[in-house]
């Protein structure tokens, strides 16, 4: 008897437990970054940008857009933004209700190199999207200059790196790049920030344990990196420990 109600005990933590992680995975939040920055250019307007990567397969929620209520200036998308296997559908319509918020600037990740590249560039071939893969997006703020440069392949060479930042001549940069493990090419670059995902924090933790690190700001040499959790999950619909996030940024001089 008693092994029993053992085995229905831990059938019904099993069980909560599950529940709990379909339920975090489904979660829209929206992490909010207020940043003060001496690189940015005094006397200029602060600059809005909501960040999202790693959606995969999942749905952009209409909540997650109405909890955006302010002016976004631009919205970047960090890679990953579909896999195999989802309808191209739903992806189009995803991207529908992320242009609705501002401009977008797209850079890829490894499962959108996995899908119909003639679909995804026709999709990207919008006056409101902005491919940025191993590309420079820049934006006039009075007569100071943001540049985004979209960094779309995991290695580089130092070559690669030197002629991507050649023209680099902006007053503050932010690079994009769907892996974060990129920064170890970027070494004596001038770089005010960088935005990344790809890991989804580790998607299923045990406390302090996790297969790839929790997302957050870490500083590297001068500027600070962002790695998100990601909004999304691959393979399985389940988080633990590594909520999904998106990233409300405004950016201001000090």
């Amino acid at each position: 008897m008693k092994k029993r109600f053992g085995v229905i005990g831990a059938f019904l933590v099993a069980s909560t437990l599950i529940i709990h992680m379909i339920r975090q995975a489904r979660e829209n939040n929206v992490k909010i970054h207020k940043w003060t920055r001496s690189g940015y250019p005094p006397h200029v307007p602060p600059l809005s940008l909501f960040f999202i990567s790693d959606v995969h397969k999942r749905k952009i929620s209409n909540d997650l857009l109405s909890s955006i209520n302010d002016k976004c200036d631009l919205v970047i998308i960090g890679g990953d933004f579909t896999e195999p296997g989802v309808p191209k559908l739903r992806t189009e319509e995803n991207l529908a209700k992320l242009i609705q918020l501002g401009p977008v600037l797209f850079v890829n990740g490894n499962n959108d190199d996995e899908v119909d590249q003639d679909w995804l560039h026709q999709l990207l071939d919008s006056p409101q999207v902005y491919n940025l893969n191993d590309r420079a997006f820049t934006l006039k703020q009075g007569n100071k200059t943001i540049r985004f440069l979209g960094l779309a392949q995991r290695y580089y060479s130092q070559e690669q790196i030197d002629r991507l930042f050649a023209e680099d001549c902006a007053d503050f940069t932010v690079v994009i790049c769907h892996y974060p493990d990129v920064s170890r090419f970027l070494n004596g670059k001038e770089i005010n920030m960088m935005l990344s995902g790809h890991t989804h924090g580790g998607q299923i933790r045990l406390g302090r344990f996790g297969l790839r690190s929790h997302g957050g700001v870490t500083k590297e040499e001068g500027y600070d990196k962002l790695v998100s959790n990601g909004y999304g999950t691959t393979r399985v619909s389940l988080r633990l420990g590594a909520k999904p996030e998106t990233h409300w940024i405004t950016l201001s001089s000090e």
